[in-house]
């Protein structure tokens, strides 16, 4: 739903709610992904359930508000949506890549050239991703990734194995 135009009922959303104006409630769940992102121990948080519950428009809402609840020392995160579905994360590197460049997107000014360089590896494999995030923590930086559709990583069992989950378990804080 864009922003042109609001619903005559607001409880109708046909697809993901992208306009905030539409957004209601959810304010515990909001306020559980902002704790576990800002603790002493970052750690990862899965949000599951049923399919059009809004678990996407959720993940999309935060990632436009998290700031109002993180509040303090919002320099230290770089905080994306990326939908798994829609980009080319048929492969390891591919999933790699595609949170390699959201988390570039948000970077801006002289953090840039900083940050830009622990992505540089090619390929961008397993542990060129793991050393890119331990450089980016050394740098101050914690990139917040709201992974939607991850389920879909599961239909290429033979490109995601236990290896890559254990892996990413590691560097989610999970």
């Amino acid at each position: 739903m864009t922003s042109r135009a609001l619903p005559d009922n607001p409880f109708v959303a046909a697809g993901m709610i992208e306009d905030p104006r539409l957004f209601v409630g959810r304010q515990d769940e909001l306020h559980a992904i902002a704790s576990r992102m800002k603790g002493d121990q970052p750690t990862s948080i899965n949000i599951v359930g049923d399919k059009h519950i809004g678990k996407s428009s959720l993940l999309d809402y935060f990632v436009r508000t998290w700031q109002q609840r993180v509040l303090d020392n919002t320099s230290r995160y770089v905080v994306i949506y990326l939908p798994l579905r829609g980009v080319d994360c048929q492969t390891e590197t591919g999933f790699y890549e595609a949170v390699a460049e959201g988390l570039l997107n948000h970077v801006h000014g002289w953090q840039q050239r900083n940050l830009q360089n622990p992505w540089k590896t090619k390929p961008l494999n397993r542990q060129a991703f793991s050393d890119a995030v331990k450089e980016w923590k050394q740098q101050g930086k914690l990139p917040v990734l709201c992974l939607d559709d991850f389920e879909s990583l599961l239909k290429y069992p033979d490109k995601f194995d236990n290896g890559f989950y254990d892996n990413y378990a590691i560097y989610s804080g999970g």
